[in-house]
């Protein structure tokens, strides 16, 4: 309701200005944040559930925000010239902040392991709508967050040619990591497929799991990727 308020204040006040020659549409951008809370009416405000609880302004903060909208809705007219104010900036703390959390300091395989090698194999076989499991020698996901990229895939092979038919945007390919010894840098990564839970558009075929990482070596801090491939496996 609060938008509902929101955006019809500022559309009145659009076709008022002359800003628009048509009945304008408003988008508001999710007023609710980390610094704001909610925006509740004041209605809402007084009858304190969470929403009227979590704002944090009082009553009128929605007639505030309100009211700033319409006081420089005048500098969207195509007729304007001057540069709306910007106000006071927030405080730049990046430079301030202290973390808590702990570097990454080395990654390494078990003994006789290698980085990115199969320690648990799929079966041969499923029935679609059961969950593949895989595990490999794994590395801290905090060397690489692979924005872009992917975690894990899934190839389906085609006419003798591996294509990739999932990666880490699919909800049904679930990535788990385990550090499994703290002192010697040693971790596992566990890939699921759950292939009928929410997955869509399974085909029978032969396929296999992928997992990229990015392993730290101790001392110069180098990063270096590495990857592993599941032995193959078939759905029917």
């Amino acid at each position: 309701m609060a938008g509902r308020r929101w955006k019809s204040a500022v559309a009145a006040a659009a076709s008022a200005a002359g800003i628009t020659k048509s009945t304008p549409k408003v988008v508001l951008g999710g007023p609710a944040n980390t610094y704001a809370h909610y925006v509740a009416t004041r209605e809402e405000y007084g009858v304190q559930r969470y929403e009227g609880a979590s704002t944090l302004y009082g009553p009128n903060e929605l007639e505030a925000y309100i009211n700033l909208s319409l006081k420089n809705i005048g500098y969207l007219a195509a007729a304007n010239t001057s540069t709306a104010p910007t106000g006071p900036l927030p405080p730049d703390n990046r430079q301030k902040s202290i973390s808590l959390i702990q570097g990454v300091v080395w990654d390494n395989p078990p003994a006789g392991k290698s980085m990115g090698q199969v320690l648990v194999q799929p079966a041969a076989a499923y029935k679609i709508g059961a969950a593949v499991k895989t595990t490999f020698v794994g590395a801290n996901p905090r060397n690489n967050l692979r924005l872009e990229g992917t975690f894990t895939a899934v190839d389906r092979l085609d006419n003798g040619v591996w294509t990739q038919v999932r990666d880490d945007r699919d909800w049904s390919l679930v990535y788990s990591w385990e550090r499994t010894n703290g002192f010697t840098g040693e971790s596992q990564v566990t890939v699921s497929w759950e292939t009928g839970k929410s997955d869509l558009g399974v085909t029978a075929g032969t396929y296999r799991i992928r997992y990229n990482g990015d392993r730290k070596i101790a001392v110069i801090g180098t990063i270096v990727p590495f990857s592993g491939t599941s032995g193959t496996f078939t759905l029917s």
